[in-house]
């Protein structure tokens, strides 16, 4: 069924409005997570495996730091990805088609509506674009079992977007906040459900970008972690959007198991000075960009790696080539993506143990207007994974043309 003829219609005395509707479902309970959580707060049991979160971002990791985090090798393969116990990984495999209604079997799209259709209490969805048809249907269903569903995304590409299904999520009562028609975008692809589990990554949760670009997601498993986008979730809802959302993190870092996990939230915080401080620390550097504009970023890896100091090989979507202009004609190994449509991913991988990824395109706009989140995750077996991605689209990558640029 294709998405025109699967929308319902809008009532002639309905107005769809950027503003919330009061409406919601009914509340249920979950006797699993109200023991889980009554254990980890009231008894003090550490039944999720998470240690104290500290109420400041915790410097950048050092080598020794790195040298005492957990071994690899505690990750299994699953179907589009891995399972480490406390998170999976996903990455999509594009296979290029226009026909929503044919392909419908993305373990990527599949793991998101299973964490939809398993959600007992509350689900907060922010979403730059939507119109998977089967994650809307997710939502409307868990709202009409009694799911408290709330819904954030950006007004031009998802409350208007022609192809979008935001408007069905409002004909089911769901209330949907846009930040109207700004400058900026509300950029983030993030879930938090039963204020247990976080889903995010650089995913829109469209036909495109599960079935069509390169992506990557990932649910992760903290209640602490659930509280940082909880919190930011809530100021997006309630109508604090870029440069106007305040810079609060409720646990800006994070142990799981010892994995310490950063939390940075644009576009009120700062990821790209963090970046850079692990640029210039660095052994070894690869990245797949969408979009990577910023000198401050470029500058410390033409110059560490052409001092010898760093390591670096990287990827770039092949219409966005001309701002990495200076690393191709520095020497760089930098390629262009092999993907006939878009390599979407938003990551940096450090010295095979440190990776950065989430939402944010590595852009002035990004940083200084958007609504974006990420993630610096210090974990071997995590950054393996986003290795292996890595190698799968260097490997289809190519050089730029001989005159693509004149160095």
């Amino acid at each position: 069924m294709s998405n025109s003829s699967s929308r319902r219609k809008r009532r002639p005395d309905q107005k769809i409005t950027n503003t919330q509707r009061v409406t919601l479902g009914t509340v249920t309970g979950f006797v699993l997570i109200v023991i889980v959580l009554l254990a980890q707060y009231v008894l003090g049991i550490d039944v999720l495996n998470e240690e104290e979160g500290t109420g400041t971002a915790t410097p950048v990791i050092n080598l020794t730091a790195i040298a005492e985090l957990p071994p690899a090798g505690n990750m299994v393969s699953i179907p589009g990805g891995y399972d480490g116990g406390w998170f999976q990984i996903y990455f999509t495999s594009p296979i290029n088609t226009t026909d929503s209604s044919r392909f419908t079997d993305s373990p990527l799209e599949n793991a998101l509506i299973t964490t939809i259709n398993g959600a007992q209490t509350s689900i907060d969805a922010a979403v730059f674009e939507l119109n998977s048809e089967p994650v809307t249907q997710a939502l409307i269903q868990a709202h009409e079992r009694g799911v408290m569903v709330r819904v954030v995304t950006d007004g031009e590409h998802g409350l208007e977007s022609p192809d979008g299904t935001v408007e069905e999520l409002e004909f089911a009562d769901i209330p949907v906040v846009s930040d109207g028609n700004r400058g900026g975008f509300m950029h983030n692809k993030f879930f938090v459900i039963d204020s247990l589990y976080v889903w995010t990554g650089s995913t829109n949760i469209t036909h495109n970008g599960i079935y069509n670009n390169n992506n990557n997601a990932m649910l992760i498993r903290s209640t602490r972690l659930a509280q940082n986008y909880s919190a930011e979730f809530q100021e997006l809802f309630e109508g604090s959007f870029g440069t106007t959302s305040p810079n609060t993190v409720p646990n800006p870092s994070i142990t799981i198991e010892g994995t310490v996990i950063e939390t940075v939230f644009e576009s009120e915080g700062d990821l790209p000075s963090k970046l850079v401080a692990l640029i210039e620390n660095a052994h070894s550097v690869r990245f797949m960009a969408f979009s990577l504009t910023r000198d401050d970023l470029m500058e410390p890896m033409i110059r560490r790696a052409q001092s010898g100091e760093l390591d670096v090989m990287g990827i770039v979507e092949t219409s966005q080539r001309r701002f990495v202009k200076d690393m191709f004609c520095a020497g760089l190994p930098v390629r262009q993506d092999g993907n006939p449509d878009i390599l979407h991913h938003k990551v940096f991988i450090i010295d095979e143990s440190i990776v950065v990824m989430g939402s944010f395109n590595f852009s002035n706009n990004a940083a200084n207007d958007n609504d974006e989140n990420s993630l610096i995750i210090y974990n071997r077996d995590i950054a393996q994974a986003y290795l292996n991605e890595f190698d799968r689209r260097w490997a289809e990558a190519e050089n730029p043309p001989d005159d693509a640029f004149d160095c």
